[in-house]
C-alpha cells in the first residue's frame, strides 16, 4: 500500500510544482536529434556524452535512468536489458538498426554489452509501444545503441579521445576515436580497452568481478545528395571477466559485426533502402579459474553464434505522411559444447540449433492536422526452427546419472523438433495536441514472440537459461507456444516555460508468457523446472520530468513502477524491477557544472514463488559530480558515487554463485542466500579531448 500511494506521490507532485512555481524561460543547450529512418514521431532518449561515458564499463547501466528500464545485473559485462518487467529475448537491441544477439547461453556477452560506452553516441528507447518497423518481436520494446559515426559536415580530419579511472574496482577505461572525411568519402577507425578488478562495497570485495575487454571499429562511407552508402565492422575481445551471478565465469568472447547500409533516393517521393549483417562470436566459459572447484568437477562450455540478417524496403513520401513497406530475414545459428579440461573423455553436446525468420511489415505514418498525427504498422512473421541430435559421453557409464542422460538423450533425437510459428503483428499510435502546452498520447498494440532455442531444445537438466541467474535446472518444452501480448499506453507531455513532465501509463496482458513451472517430466533431479506456457500482466506507470528554477539551477527525475504477475496461479513474476526514482539536481556557470543525484528505490516483496525468489529492501544513495570545461575542446569529469559507502542491493541483480566469495556469502545448499551488493563508495576521473 506504501508503495501505491509513493507512485500517486510521484505523478501528482510535479502538478502542484507547476501550479505553485514561477515559470522562467530556458536556455538550455538541446540534445542533438537521434535521426532513425522512417520514423517521424518525437520519440525519447538519452544520450551518453562522451566525456562521461569512459567511467561506464556496460553500457546498459544508462538505462537507469531512463523511464520504465533498468538492469538484471549478472556481472560487470553482463547486464541484460529490462523494460517494463520484460528483459532478455523479448526487449529488441540493436546496434545502429541491426539486431546484436548473445552468443553465451546465459548472455554473459548480453547485447548491450557488444558495444563498450566509449564508443556510444547515443542510446535511443522507445517508449511505450515501439513501431513496427524497429525489428521482428518487439514484445518487451526496443532499444537502439547508436554508435559514434564519421562527421557528416565538411572534409577534414576529426577525432576524440577519452580516458578514466574508477577507484572502486581500480578501474582504466579509454577509447579513441578517429575520422576523415574528404568530398564524399569517409572513414573511421574506434578502439577501446578497460580493465578493471573486483569493485568494492561496504564489507569487502566482491569477488570475481573483474573486467578485461579490447573493442575495435573500422568504417567506411560514401555519401551524396540522392545516396548514402556505409560499411562497417567492430570486433570484441573480450578476456577473462567476472558473472558471479552464474555457474561460470567468461574465458572468453571474440567476434564481432560486420554490417552493410545502402539508402537511395530515386525521385521527391520514392527511397529505398538496404541494411545487411552478420554477427559471429565465440564464446568460452569456465567453472574453475575463479572458483574452488575439485579438478573432477572441473567444466568448459565452448558456445557459438553465428548470424545472417537482411532488411530491404521502400519509403513513400507525401506531404504530410510516409508510407514504408519492408522485409527482414535472419537465420541464427547456436552451438554449445561441455567437456573438462581434466577429463578428455567428457563431452556433452548441449545443442546445435537453426532458426530463421521470414517477415514483412508495412507502417504508415499521416500528420492528419496540426493537433493529430498517427503511426500504424502491421507485421507478419514466419518463423522456423531445428535441432540437430545431441550426445553425451556420460551416458555410457553404469550409473543414476549415466541413466539420466542416456533416457533424456534418445527422447530429444527421437522427437520431432521441427517447429514453426506464425504471428502477426499490430500497433497504433497516436498523438493528440491539445494546445500549445500539453499533448495526449495513445498505444495499442497486438505483439508477438516465438519461444527461444533454450526454452524449445533444452533438454539436459541445466541453468543454461540466457541469465535467468535463479539458481535452478530447466529443461526446454517442444510443444511451446508463442507469447501473445495486448498492450496499452496512455501518456501525457506537458510542458510550460522550463517546466516538462511526461508521465505514462501502461497494461501488457500476455497470454502464454513462457517461464519454468515445478517439472513432471521425468527422469529429472528434484527441483527442476520445465518451460510451459502461463498467463502473465504487467502494468504500472513512468515519469520523466525536468525544471529549469533559472539559468543556472535545473532539476530532472525519473521515476518507474511495475507490477508483473501470473493470471493462472497466485504468484508473481521474476525478477521485476521495484519502485525507483533517480532525482539530479544541478548547478551551472561559467565553464563548471555540479550536480547531486538522489537515487531511491522501494523495497520489494512481491516476487515469484515458482523461482524462489528472495525479497529486498529499500534504499536511498546519493552520488554527486562536477564538471569542468577546458577550452571548446577538453574538459574533466569527477564523479562520487555512493558518497556514505551505504550497503544496498538492486532487486535486479543475482545471487552470488562464487564459492571463493566470502566477504559476500556463498551456501552451496542456498544458491539464492546471499544477493549481490552494489558498489560502494568509488570516485570516477575522466578526462576528454576532442579535435
Amino acid at each position: 500500500m506504501k508503495s501505491l500511494y509513493f507512485t500517486v506521490f510521484l505523478l501528482v507532485f510535479p502538478v502542484l510544482n507547476l501550479l505553485a512555481a514561477e515559470q522562467t524561460p530556458s536556455d538550455e543547450e538541446n540534445l542533438d536529434d537521434i535521426v532513425v529512418p522512417g520514423v517521424i514521431l518525437a520519440l525519447p532518449s538519452v544520450k551518453l556524452f562522451p566525456e562521461q561515458s569512459s567511467v561506464m564499463s556496460d553500457t546498459a547501466e544508462v538505462l537507469k535512468k531512463m523511464p520504465g528500464a533498468n538492469v538484471n545485473r549478472n556481472g560487470s559485462l553482463s547486464g541484460i536489458a529490462q523494460y517494463r518487467g520484460l528483459f532478455g529475448d523479448r526487449v529488441n537491441v540493436n546496434n545502429n538498426g541491426h539486431q546484436v544477439l548473445s552468443s553465451c547461453s546465459n548472455a554473459m556477452d548480453a547485447p548491450m554489452s557488444h558495444l563498450p560506452a566509449s564508443q556510444v553516441d547515443a542510446v535511443v528507447l522507445y517508449r511505450g509501444i515501439s513501431p513496427i518497423s524497429q525489428g521482428i518481436e518487439t514484445i518487451g520494446g526496443s532499444i537502439d545503441v547508436i554508435s559514434k559515426k564519421i562527421a557528416t559536415q565538411e572534409s577534414g580530419l576529426s577525432g576524440d579521445l577519452n580516458l578514466g579511472y574508477n577507484s572502486v574496482n581500480e578501474g582504466l577505461l579509454g577509447g579513441v576515436n578517429l575520422a576523415a572525411k574528404k568530398g564524399h568519402h569517409g572513414w573511421q577507425l574506434g578502439v577501446s580497452y578497460e580493465d578493471a578488478d573486483s569493485y568494492e562495497f561496504p564489507g569487502g570485495s566482491n569477488y570475481f568481478t573483474g573486467i578485461n575487454r579490447e573493442f575495435y571499429k573500422l568504417a567506411y562511407q560514401y555519401e551524396d545528395d540522392n545516396r548514402f552508402f556505409e560499411i562497417a565492422s567492430n570486433y570484441n575481445d573480450t578476456g577473462e571477466t567476472g558473472t558471479p551471478a552464474l555457474p561460470m565465469d567468461i574465458t572468453y568472447a571474440r567476434g564481432g559485426v560486420t554490417s552493410v547500409q545502402f539508402n537511395q533516393n530515386l525521385d521527391n517521393e520514392w527511397s529505398f533502402f538496404v541494411d545487411g549483417s552478420i554477427q559471429d562470436t565465440d564464446h568460452l566459459m569456465d567453472n574453475y579459474r575463479y572458483r574452488q572447484q575439485m579438478p573432477a568437477m572441473y567444466r568448459e562450455s565452448f558456445t557459438t553464434l553465428s548470424q545472417t540478417a537482411l532488411t530491404f524496403g521502400a519509403l513513400k513520401k507525401w506531404n504530410s505522411g510516409d508510407l514504408m513497406l519492408g522485409y527482414d530475414y535472419d537465420m541464427t545459428e547456436h552451438g554449445a559444447d561441455i567437456s573438462s579440461p581434466a577429463n578428455a573423455m567428457l563431452a556433452i553436446k548441449n545443442y546445435d540449433t537453426e532458426r530463421q525468420r521470414h517477415s514483412a511489415f508495412a507502417e504508415w505514418q499521416q500528420q492528419l492536422n496540426q493537433q493529430h498525427s498517427l503511426v500504424l504498422g502491421l507485421r507478419a512473421t514466419y518463423v522456423s526452427q531445428d535441432a540437430a541430435d545431441v550426445a553425451s559421453s556420460m551416458a555410457m557409464m553404469n550409473n543414476d546419472m549415466a541413466h539420466l542422460h542416456r533416457t533424456l538423450r534418445d527422447r530429444f533425437n527421437a522427437a520431432d523438433r521441427a517447429t514453426s510459428d506464425s504471428n502477426i503483428d499490430l500497433a497504433f499510435n497516436w498523438k493528440h495536441r491539445v494546445n500549445e502546452h500539453l499533448q495526449m498520447d495513445y498505444g495499442v498494440a497486438m505483439k508477438n514472440r516465438t519461444p527461444g532455442y533454450q526454452e524449445l531444445y533444452l533438454w539436459l537438466p541445466l541453468e543454461a537459461t540466457a541469465g535467468l541467474a535463479d539458481g535452478r535446472q530447466y529443461l526446454g518444452n517442444l510443444a511451446l507456444n508463442s507469447e501473445t501480448a495486448y498492450q496499452l499506453e496512455w501518456g501525457i507531455a506537458y510542458q510550460r516555460g522550463g517546466f516538462q513532465m511526461e508521465p505514462h501509463l501502461f497494461y501488457h496482458r500476455i497470454d502464454d508468457y513462457i517461464q519454468g513451472i515445478p517439472n513432471t517430466l521425468m527422469p529429472a533431479p528434484n527441483g527442476t523446472l520445465r518451460y510451459a506456457n502461463v498467463d502473465g500482466e504487467l502494468y504500472g506507470a513512468d515519469l520523466t520530468l525536468r525544471y529549469r528554477f533559472s539559468d543556472h539551477w535545473s532539476l530532472t527525475h525519473v521515476s518507474s513502477y511495475v507490477r508483473g504477475q501470473r493470471r493462472d496461479v497466485d504468484d508473481n513474476l521474476y525478477r521485476i524491477a521495484p519502485l525507483n526514482g533517480h532525482t539530479e539536481i544541478s548547478y551551472e556557470r561559467n565553464a563548471w557544472r555540479f550536480s547531486a543525484e538522489m537515487v531511491n528505490v522501494a523495497k520489494q516483496d512481491k516476487v515469484a514463488l515458482t523461482n524462489n525468489e528472495k525479497t529486498t529492501p529499500g534504499y536511498g544513495i546519493l552520488n554527486l559530480a562536477v564538471d569542468y570545461k577546458i577550452g571548446q575542446m577538453q574538459r574533466i569529469n569527477a564523479q562520487f558515487s555512493n558518497v556514505f559507502d551505504k550497503r544496498y542491493y538492486d532487486h535486479t541483480g543475482g545471487y552470488n554463485r562464487n564459492n571463493l566469495n566470502s566477504d559476500v556469502g556463498f551456501n552451496n545448499n542456498d544458491l539464492t542466500a546471499f544477493r549481490l551488493p552494489g558498489e560502494g563508495f568509488g570516485m570516477a576521473v575522466t578526462y576528454f579531448l576532442q579535435w
